[in-house]
């Protein structure tokens, strides 16, 4: 049974990224800004939480839901260009997680958690994210305004992150301070 929490640890973190997509859209489709750049973007947050977690099995679920989000809705000219296009979804929270852990000195477990350090790993996180996704895209031709887009990408991103980072912080504080039934 080993065998198979792998494959369904990186299924679950597919299926988490892409129905958060999917409801993104349904929430904020009307405040996209440009090609896949939005105002507010929640999967952003659910992505690097599902990094910090699960890691590079999360960074697989997520290029692959990625892929099926970009072939769905953003079809670039070539599978190669949204193959590409995945593998920074995936790749970027990965490398914002190793930034954040090693340089931020954030406990790997995530045990220090505070305002200080999600606004730290949100900015960290939004500003890799957008970077590499707005220099991809200008590449692709598919990005007009390259600092416009970068900007609100990142903004984008950020508040998505933040939120989701608070709400986790909170509800875990809310778990933690409840009152066991062993006393």
């Amino acid at each position: 049974m080993a065998y198979l929490k792998k494959p369904l640890l990186i299924a679950a973190c597919a299926l988490a990224y892409y129905l958060s997509y999917y409801l993104n859209l349904l929430f904020f489709e009307h405040l996209e800004y440009s090609y896949g750049v939005n105002w507010v973007f929640i999967p952003s947050g659910l992505r690097f939480v599902l990094v910090l977690i699960a890691i590079e099995d999360a960074a697989i679920g997520i290029a692959v839901a990625s892929w099926l989000i970009g072939v769905e809705i953003y079809p670039l000219d070539s599978i190669f260009r949204t193959t590409v296009t995945a593998l920074i979804s995936g790749v970027s929270p990965l490398l914002a997680r190793k930034i954040c852990i090693d340089l931020l000195h954030v406990n790997k477990e995530l045990m220090d958690i505070n305002p200080k350090s999600i606004l730290f790993m949100s900015v960290v996180f939004a500003m890799l994210s957008a970077t590499l996704h707005q220099i991809w895209f200008f590449y692709c031709g598919v990005t007009d305004n390259f600092i416009s887009s970068l900007l609100v990408m990142a903004l984008g991103d950020f508040l998505g992150t933040a939120l989701v980072l608070t709400t986790i912080s909170l509800m875990v504080k809310a778990i933690k301070s409840m009152p066991s039934k062993d006393a």
